[in-house]
């Protein structure tokens, strides 16, 4: 009797002990899951001196660099949880607007758009006490440009780049083609903030959501492997997104995208494919603006010459772009069944995103952000559905017309 008791003792004993381990284990791994969150940013000041505040629950080291043309101050962070809005907002003093997201695995990221030439006089971290969240705060004093393009430097942080060299091995047994899905903009680059009035969303989250529902679509089909050039709310750069396609050895390259004009009134889709000379002034601007992404969030570009990027034009092969018209034509004609379209809805012009890329490729700008019912509709899983089919069928169309299936 006594013997059993014992053993009931140490049997109990053992189970105690293995659920407080079970206890401490889940404890540790919430701990660590629990990282630094953004609850909020500050400005205060003058045309000739700002403070900048961010506040964070948990603890975070911090880079900074400045860039010119146009005039950036970049403030680099551990990765952090935003909980601050759509991705970006107006400034104040010195600070004509700012930018925040995820840069690259590990590393977040915040671009101050300057409205005057600054140094930063002081930097530093104050604790925050009795439950209250740390504040890194930043001060800046306006200087002169000379001064300000002297303390210009390259990033501390460099984003990774994308293997150059195409891997035929990557091509799926199967048979099936291969597409590469670009939701445009992400992490500190939010793209534009045309629906922020409307229902508070970015093109970035427009972008990431569409191109989530279109992924399912296509490859629900049983025809196409996707490959999605980012996954989540991270900054890339145009010349990464397009090697994605690359070192993939895709059929397709489609990238996503929700435009914006100066008239509210202006709604539907566009096509856009590659060509030297814009089809139109309006495709100009859209163009010019969307090959700013890597400049105006915080990329440096120093590395970067017009002979570089002249070349990646002349790698472009002119079957590449026949072949991009032609998708292009069938895209338009299903998505005018689907969904509302542009007047003139394939258009042409210069995207530095569908440069130096040897597959057919097209961008498009699946409505106006800056139309309240675009924007509305946009956020919507029925018209990425919507438009989602519209590319299976165009997509069907065009290989069977172009290539053979294997």
């Amino acid at each position: 009797m006594a013997h059993n008791k014992q053993q009931l003792l140490r049997h109990l004993s053992i189970k105690l002990i293995f659920s407080a381990l079970i206890i401490m284990f889940f404890a540790a791994g919430n701990a660590f899951a629990a990282g630094p969150v953004v609850t909020d940013v500050r400005f205060g000041g003058d045309q000739q001196k700002t403070r900048f505040v961010i506040e964070m629950t948990g603890n975070s080291a911090f880079r900074t660099f400045t860039l010119a043309n146009p005039n950036r101050i970049v403030i680099d962070l551990d990765e952090v949880e935003w909980k601050i809005g759509p991705g970006g907002a107006t400034g104040k003093g010195l600070i004509n607007n700012y930018r925040y997201g995820l840069y690259m695995p590990g590393t977040s990221r915040v671009v101050l758009d300057l409205k005057n030439p600054v140094k930063i006089s002081n930097s530093f971290i104050i604790s925050g006490k009795n439950g209250k969240p740390n504040r890194l705060v930043f001060d800046f004093e306006r200087v002169s440009q000379s001064a300000f393009t002297a303390s210009v430097a390259k990033p501390s942080v460099q984003a990774q780049r994308v293997a150059t060299t195409r891997k035929p091995s990557n091509v799926p047994s199967n048979g099936k083609k291969i597409i590469v899905l670009d939701p445009g903009h992400g992490g500190h680059d939010p793209g534009n903030l045309g629906g922020v009035k409307v229902n508070g969303i970015s093109e970035k989250n427009v972008t990431i959501s569409a191109s989530r529902n279109i992924k399912k679509i296509l490859e629900a089909s049983g025809r196409y492997k996707v490959i999605m050039t980012r996954n989540r709310d991270v900054f890339l750069k145009l010349r990464d997104r397009s090697r994605v396609a690359h070192v993939n050895n895709a059929d397709l390259f489609i990238s996503i995208h929700a435009d914006a004009f100066r008239s509210p009134d202006v709604r539907g889709a566009t096509i856009y494919t590659l060509t030297e000379k814009a089809s139109d002034r309006e495709a100009a601007k859209l163009a010019a603006r969307e090959n700013k992404s890597d400049v105006i969030a915080g990329v440096d570009l120093q590395d970067e010459t017009d002979v570089v990027q002249n070349i990646l034009i002349d790698l472009v092969k002119q079957e590449t772009m026949n072949l991009s018209n032609r998708y292009a034509q069938e895209l338009s004609k299903e998505l005018k069944k689907s969904i509302r379209v542009r007047k003139r809805s394939h258009r042409s012009a210069g995207f530095a995103v569908l440069k130096g890329i040897d597959v057919p490729s097209v961008l498009i700008e699946m409505g106006y952000l800056t139309n309240p019912t675009d924007a509305k509709l946009l956020m919507q899983k029925e018209t990425h559905e919507k438009i989602g089919n519209a590319i299976l069928k165009a997509t069907d169309k065009y290989f069977q017309q172009n290539f053979a299936y294997n």
